[in-house]
Parts: C-alpha cells; structure tokens; sequence
C-alpha cells in the first residue's frame, strides 16, 4: 500500500454539531431564524445545498455569497479550534 486517502470533516473529526452551531450563529447575524435540529442534519450536504434550504437564498446572491463567507469565519474562528477526533481514531490511523 502506497497511500490513504481519509475524509476527516465529520468523519475523524467530530465536527458536525460545530458546522451546524456555525450556521445557526450566522443565521442570526443576518436575521434568519436557523434552528440547530433541522440544519444538524443538513450538515454534509455542502454550504451550496444548505443556504438555500435553511434561508431560500442562492449561493451567488449578494447576501448568500456573504452568509456563506462569513459561516466560514466563524466555524475556523469560534469552532475548528476545539474540535477533536473522534474515539479510536489514532488507533485507526496507526
């Protein structure tokens, strides 16, 4: 074997409820109320699927290009630090 290739948002890392706690905080910046049951489970989908189910925005609309920055910020800033790996990760890795 040569190489690996892993998918770790979500998979090695338990990042989900952070994507969805990111979108309910953008939600409210931007004065849509985004409830973390209903977008949790829309969590995978990508950012393009998900602005127009949780807001009836589109991706290249002006505010939608800025939900979707700015989703971004908030999840490296406020979340991505404080994620970590799943249980028994290392020991699959290894």
């Amino acid at each position: 074997m040569k190489a690996v290739l892993l998918d770790i948002d979500g998979t090695l890392i338990d990042s989900n409820d952070a994507h969805a706690h990111a979108w309910v905080d953008v939600g409210r910046e931007f004065g849509h109320d985004i409830k973390f049951d209903h977008v949790r489970w829309l969590v995978g989908m990508g950012g393009d699927k998900v602005l127009p189910e949780l807001t009836g925005l589109d991706q290249e609309s002006d505010e939608g290009k800025k939900i979707l920055d700015r989703r971004g910020e908030i999840f490296r800033s406020d979340y991505l630090p404080k994620l970590q790996p799943f249980a028994g990760t290392r020991g699959l890795l290894e």
